[in-house]
């Protein structure tokens, strides 16, 4: 009787000692994603389809003007918005909740939330009222972000509104889950906290490395990428301002004196802020291949190219001007 007390207690020590993997419930935010996402591709397409009609044929007959500048934008907000809906989108489709003797790990899209067992006061259900920074774009794929409840933070990782869900509360925050059975989830956190860690653990958020998140998250790179990227899209707004009104052939190149040394036909003013922008997206690959080893270097790369960008507009502005 007593082997087999024994035996029973140790396949129970075991199976909590084994990490447990929760999912969360199905919602309507993935759909929402799904459907900014398609959006946001047939947005490309128009652009994409739009932009080559103009620029077929030989380059004397290129339609550039201030449509094109506004195709030009469409394509980059599209672009732009398709990569974050399907991001979102592979968020709601990998997050899951992950439980052992020592800790609660919340994982979405190669990131990871660690919450240590030991540091868990209590569990409730539901928060409010929530206000959230980002209103409805804070719905889609999942709830994500921080929302303000006037007490500690709550960080949301949950498919249902933060009222229906699991609020996990810490001496320095709260979270937001929405498992699929949530007094099942309840009672197995619970049961491994009564055991005891095995390993002592620290509250920690780790960024997926694929998506490079610590580069994009640096205020200094972020600025200066937004800066560059700015200043390009100003020397193209100026070229397709002034394109229809060019001659033929525009004065490309000056000698040392400032004389005119070369004509060039009028559709190489185009090349200019296209060669800035190629020299920005070097400079933007090199940093994020820099920026866990060398930070500095990273932020030197993306000055050099607001640098750089600068230097091209002036190019600019005296062609055609």
């Amino acid at each position: 009787m007593t082997s087999n007390v024994c035996s029973r207690g140790k396949r129970r020590g075991a199976r909590h000692a084994t990490m447990r993997h929760w999912k969360p419930r199905s919602a309507h935010g993935r759909w929402m994603a799904l459907g900014l996402l398609i959006l946001a591709l047939g947005g490309v397409t128009l652009a994409v389809v739009d932009l080559i009609r103009r620029l077929s044929g030989s380059p004397e007959t290129w339609q550039i003007d201030i449509g094109a500048l506004g195709w030009l934008l469409l394509l980059i907000g599209s672009l732009l918005a398709a990569l974050w809906s399907a991001h979102r989108l592979m968020s709601a489709l990998t997050l899951t909740y992950d439980i052992d003797r020592n800790g609660l790990y919340i994982r979405w899209a190669g990131n990871q939330v660690i919450i240590p067992l030991d540091r868990i006061i209590t569990i409730d259900v539901g928060a409010g009222p929530v206000f959230l920074p980002f209103g409805p774009f804070q719905r889609v794929g999942t709830y994500w972000g921080r929302a303000f409840t006037g007490e500690a933070p709550l960080y949301l990782y949950a498919t249902q509104p933060p009222g229906e869900c699991l609020i996990i509360y810490t001496a320095d925050a709260a979270y937001a889950l929405s498992p699929e059975d949530p007094d099942a989830f309840v009672q197995d956190l619970e049961q491994r906290r009564s055991l005891g860690a095995t390993k002592v653990l620290q509250p920690s958020l780790e960024h997926s490395r694929v998506f490079h998140y610590a580069f994009w998250r640096d205020r200094t790179v972020l600025a200066l990428v937004l800066a560059a990227m700015m200043i390009n899209l100003l020397a193209f707004g100026l070229v397709a301002v002034a394109y229809p009104s060019l001659a033929p052939l525009v004065e490309m190149r000056f000698d040392a004196t400032g004389e005119l040394a070369e004509l060039r036909p009028r559709h190489q003013t185009l090349f200019l802020p296209l060669a800035a922008f190629g020299l920005s997206l070097l400079n933007t690959t090199a940093g994020l291949a820099l920026y866990r080893s060398l930070p500095l270097g990273a932020r030197l790369l993306q000055g050099a190219s607001v640098i750089v960008q600068l230097l091209f507009l002036v190019a600019v502005v005296q062609i055609l001007w």
